[in-house]
């Protein structure tokens, strides 16, 4: 059995300071301090041997064990339970879940690999930055705060991104594959999906009504977090819009080369197709064709072939048709 275990715990100052406290404590405590037990890459008996004491409902721990299941957000009669999905990097296809257990005394994230949202909060709230309460509310409320951040950082990293496929494909449309635009429609893709996912979470919080954990003093703050997080959503579906029309230019483009390509072919063809009648009336070979026995045919018939091709480059060039 082994999990990665952090303690942490608000002191009076509303910093956070790493906490002796090894076990957790009652769900129902008053006037304990405040608790923050952060859980990375637990065992399934390691965990359920860590929660065990508060005696939480059976889908708690079930939502806790089951690192892949959907995103929710559920009050029970001593917990209320959220999981919602995090993004760890814009450009994988991969999202983790966290899950969070909240209590009038404590909160309990559980993840199965290291949130940098996580460790910001950390090292910003251990001196620099005071928590705006001693609540378990405001420590909810931080972490939601700095994943919304690091969405806000993903949708930018897509937009310059975005940026750079556009002035690739002006500079030089060959120096892009459409599998590069293909490959970034699918990762924002599946970024507003984790972003959707993330506003279900936050906006049934405004509304959550649970016995042990109180949102009340906090509700404003989270209905920032909610206004934070569909401004990410619009510019999600505008990067997608944009690389909708980024896909659209580049089949233009595309099409363009390819329609070049075939004007060009069809001035070779009409530039050789009165020479090649020429020479297919030569190739005929008939008995009776009196100029096969002039000296000067063939220099004059490679001469007219020459001339008539001159005729026609010219004729071309003058309607614009090498444009």
């Amino acid at each position: 059995m082994s999990m990665d275990l952090k303690i942490f715990q608000l002191n009076e100052n509303r910093y956070m300071e790493p906490s002796t406290a090894s076990t957790l404590p009652a769900a129902h405590g008053d006037g304990e301090k405040i608790h923050w037990f952060d859980v990375n890459q637990p065992d399934a008996a390691a965990l359920t041997a860590f929660l065990s004491p508060l005696q939480l409902h059976p889908l708690i721990l079930e939502g806790c064990l089951d690192m892949e299941s959907a995103s929710r957000i559920a009050p029970y009669e001593r917990a209320l339970f959220i999981k919602l999905p995090v993004q760890l990097a814009w450009d994988s296809t991969n999202h983790l879940f966290l899950s969070i257990v909240c209590l009038p005394s404590s909160i309990i994230t559980i993840h199965e690999s290291a949130i940098p949202a996580l460790d910001d909060i950390e090292r910003e709230f251990s001196s620099a930055v005071r928590f705006r309460s001693l609540s378990t509310s405001a420590i909810l409320y931080q972490i939601l705060d700095h994943l919304i951040d690091e969405d806000m950082a993903f949708v930018l990293e897509v937009r310059r991104t975005i940026e750079s496929l556009e002035e690739a494909i002006d500079l030089d449309p060959e120096s892009v594959q459409i599998e590069q635009i293909l490959v970034v429609k699918r990762l924002v893709s599946h970024l507003s999906m984790t972003f959707e996912d993330q506003r279900h979470c936050v906006a049934a919080l405004q509304t959550a009504e649970s016995e042990v954990f109180n949102i009340q003093d906090f509700r404003e703050y989270f209905r920032d977090s909610l206004s934070h997080l569909e401004y990410v959503l619009r510019s999600a579906g505008r990067q997608q819009a944009r690389l909708a029309e980024i896909h659209q230019h580049y089949l233009l483009t595309l099409q363009d080369k390819t329609n070049k390509r075939i004007n060009l072919l069809t001035i070779v063809s009409a530039i050789f197709m009165p020479l090649t009648l020429i020479t297919g009336i030569y190739g005929m070979n008939f008995r009776f064709m009196p100029e096969l026995k002039w000296s000067y045919s063939y220099p004059l018939v490679i001469a007219l072939m020459v001339l008539i091709a001159a005729v026609l480059l010219f004729v071309f060039q003058r309607k614009g048709w090498f444009r």
